[in-house]
């Protein structure tokens, strides 16, 4: 028996059930979920064809309330910042991100919240507000925010440093809690994206009511 005889009898295993995509034009159509980190950044996608624009950002930004200098601002720190990973490592002149790279975006000194394919750590996320809130645990202020970005700090890592720091201090601006504590329910919907739906739908509501910004609620309907 030849050695290309040996290797065809070897027993192979079957290859798995996978789910079975129709063709795009097809109408019952059926993509994989996204991860929660897929979800977050797909409230930017503004034309859902799973590539997030600059433009596409200020205007989520826009749409969330932040004002015009906040959301240039942002735009130009997520997409210098995370244009390169989520682009099959190649430059792209336009800075756009595309989606489905979204997990290589993960940086060091986060919670840790996400795992490396971007979904959610349940047991992480939980952890994280046992060790940094008091009890009953259900909540942030904003300096035990930045003591959990110490406590999860990585040695010579200035760049995940930055980028915890702005993405608390960004949810904590959006949030804006009336008593100065971030829930842990709004944390968990900023990390699924599910958050920046409820307020931009409340910013679009206050919009169309004219209620002038001093008067305004915070944004998720609290008192002020």
């Amino acid at each position: 028996m030849t050695q290309r005889d040996r290797l065809e009898n070897i027993p192979r295993m079957p290859p798995p059930d996978l789910p079975q995509h129709p063709a795009p034009a097809m109408e019952d159509q059926v993509l994989p979920p996204l991860t929660e980190l897929q979800g977050h950044a797909s409230f930017f996608d503004r034309d859902n064809d799973g590539v997030i624009w600059p433009t596409d950002t200020y205007n989520g930004m826009r749409a969330l309330g932040f004002g015009i200098l906040l959301s240039v601002f942002g735009m130009l720190v997520i997409h210098n910042g995370l244009s390169l990973p989520c682009n099959n490592w190649w430059p792209d002149p336009l800075l756009r991100i595309r989606i489905k790279h979204v997990h290589r975006a993960i940086h060091g000194s986060d919670s840790q919240s996400y795992n490396k394919r971007g979904e959610l750590s349940l047991p992480t996320f939980d952890q994280n507000f046992l060790f940094y809130s008091p009890p009953p645990h259900t909540s942030l202020s904003f300096w035990e925010g930045v003591r959990m970005i110490r406590g999860n700090a990585n040695p010579f890592d200035p760049f995940g440093w930055t980028a915890a720091a702005l993405e608390w201090l960004g949810l904590y601006l959006l949030v804006w809690p009336a008593d100065g504590r971030v829930g842990k329910e709004e944390v968990r919907g900023c990390l699924d994206g599910s958050l920046f739906y409820k307020i931009a739908q409340k910013e679009e509501e206050r919009n169309k009511t004219g209620v002038p910004a001093l008067k305004r609620e915070n944004k998720l309907g609290k008192e002020l």
